[in-house]
């Protein structure tokens, strides 16, 4: 199911919201944004991450949007305005007048935050929360082994040796760890400490999880 939300306008001439497919492995849907005098004023991803939706389990938390507006905020603010899925053109919410939102358009200036602003790799582990059943469904069709091996890589960039493919499946098949646990594990590592890596985000081709 098609799902989506437009929540504000901004100062800085930004238009944000949110759509996810609830039905669907589509890691992220191309949006369109349209105003009802002016047609398309935004297009792009809904691929960035938000805790709220994470916790409300709506597309993994990772179906967020900020997109720039071709046109400035004032001249779009008094029009209805849409939005639609660019592949199917469904229509997933229409708003008659979007509240506007203060908004300081402030560049990266240190590297955390230019990789927390980028929506293919993860700011932290926390931000797959909500992708706990995803990884359910994986260890589900996939299996226990497999799944073990694709967390080596995943985290620590490497294949699994023999007794922690032993251990950890075994720990996994009788519930004493959670497949999102074991990413945790992985991640809190000494291993991982000493050679911390960027990990791909639900959204990204590198993401391993998806079947």
């Amino acid at each position: 199911m098609l799902r989506g939300h437009l929540d504000a306008l901004t100062t800085a001439d930004f238009v944000e919201g949110w759509a996810c497919d609830t039905t669907s492995a589509r890691p992220a849907l191309r949006i369109v944004v349209a105003a009802a005098e002016d047609g398309v004023v935004a297009e792009g991803f809904a691929n960035l991450f938000r805790p709220d939706l994470a916790e409300a389990k709506v597309g993994f938390g990772w179906c967020a949007f900020r997109l720039r507006l071709r046109l400035y905020c004032n001249a779009v603010r008094k029009q209805a305005i849409s939005l639609g899925d660019a592949e199917t053109g469904t229509v997933l919410h229409t708003a008659e007048e979007l509240r506007v939102r203060d908004d300081l358009d402030l560049p990266c200036a240190t590297v955390k935050e230019a990789i927390a602003s980028d929506p293919t790799v993860l700011a932290s582990l926390s931000q797959l929360r909500g992708c706990q059943g995803l990884l359910s469904q994986f260890v589900t069709r996939r299996g226990v082994g497999e799944f073990v091996r694709a967390a080596y890589v995943y985290v620590l960039g490497r294949p699994v040796d023999p007794p922690a493919l032993a251990s950890y499946g075994r720990m996994l098949r009788t519930g004493a760890i959670t497949p999102f646990g074991l990413l945790t594990v992985l991640a809190d590592s000494d291993e991982f400490r000493s050679r911390p890596r960027l990990m791909a985000s639900p959204n990204s081709a590198g993401f391993v999880f998806r079947f």
